[in-house]
C-alpha cells in the first residue's frame, strides 16, 4: 500500500500482467516509418549538442519515446508524470517507450519532482513534458510547463508529429494511434528559454510556446 504523499505504482503481479502489451507496443511502434518533415526539421530535431527541454501535446505522446530512442540515443529522456493512480499506468508505458519517469505526487512533492528534472538536465539528459498536461484543456500550454526552462536555463525543443495514417481516441485530446507500418514525420523549433522568460511574463511566455508548437501541429 502507497504511505500518504507517495506517488502511486503498480505491484508486480500487474506490471506482470501488462508484460504481453508491453510487447505489443514495442513492436507497434518499432513497425513504424519515422522521418522529418523537412530538412530543416531534421537538422534541429537531430542536433543534441546539449540537453533540451523537448514540449509535444499529449495526444502525439504514443510515439515519443520511439522517436528519441532512434534520433538523439546518445543522451537519455525523463518524462514528469503525476504520483496519482492514473500516473501508475503512465509511469508502465514510459517504461515501456524508453522514457525513465521521475513522479510527482499528490500534494506536496512536486518541487522535488523539479528539482531532480533539473539534475537530469544537469548530467546531460533530455526532459519531456506535455504541457497541456494529463488532463487538458488539450492544445493549452500551461505556465507551469516552463517552471523547469526557467531553473535550468536550458533550450526549449519544441516536438510535433504528423501521424500519415492514424485512429484518432475518445479521449479529451483526441489521441493519436497511429496504423502499424504507417509514416510519421517530425517537426520542430528550439526556442532560447532565457530570451523567452527574461522579457516576458509567465503567462506570456505560455502564449508564445503554445502558438509556436500549434505552427507545427497539423491535424
Amino acid at each position: 500500500m502507497n504511505s500518504p504523499g507517495k506517488p502511486r505504482s503498480h505491484s508486480w503481479w500487474i506490471r506482470f500482467l501488462l508484460l504481453p502489451l508491453g510487447l505489443l507496443y514495442r513492436l507497434w511502434t518499432k513497425s513504424l516509418r519515422m522521418d522529418f518533415l523537412s530538412p530543416e526539421d531534421e537538422a534541429i530535431l537531430k542536433d543534441s549538442e546539449s540537453p533540451a527541454i523537448i514540449l509535444l501535446w499529449h495526444n502525439r505522446l504514443f510515439v515519443a519515446g520511439e522517436w528519441h530512442g532512434r534520433f538523439r540515443s546518445n543522451r537519455k529522456c525523463h518524462g514528469l508524470i503525476s504520483g496519482s493512480r492514473d500516473g501508475a499506468w503512465l509511469e508502465s508505458f514510459y517504461g515501456w517507450s524508453g522514457i525513465l519517469a521521475v513522479r510527482g505526487s499528490r500534494n506536496k512533492r512536486g518541487a522535488s519532482a523539479l528539482r531532480e528534472l533539473a539534475r537530469v538536465i544537469k548530467n546531460g539528459n533530455d526532459v519531456g513534458i506535455t504541457p497541456d498536461g494529463s488532463r487538458g484543456p488539450c492544445y493549452e500550454v500551461k505556465p507551469g510547463a516552463l517552471l523547469l526552462a526557467k531553473i535550468s536555463k536550458s533550450p526549449i525543443l519544441l516536438l510535433s508529429f504528423r501521424f500519415h495514417r492514424a485512429l484518432r481516441l475518445s479521449s479529451w485530446d483526441s489521441f493519436f494511434l497511429p496504423i502499424p507500418f504507417s509514416r510519421v514525420s517530425a517537426s520542430g523549433k528550439m526556442i532560447d528559454s532565457e530570451a523567452l522568460l527574461s522579457g516576458n511574463s509567465p503567462e506570456e511566455a505560455a502564449r508564445i510556446v503554445q502558438d509556436d508548437l500549434m505552427s507545427l501541429t497539423q491535424d
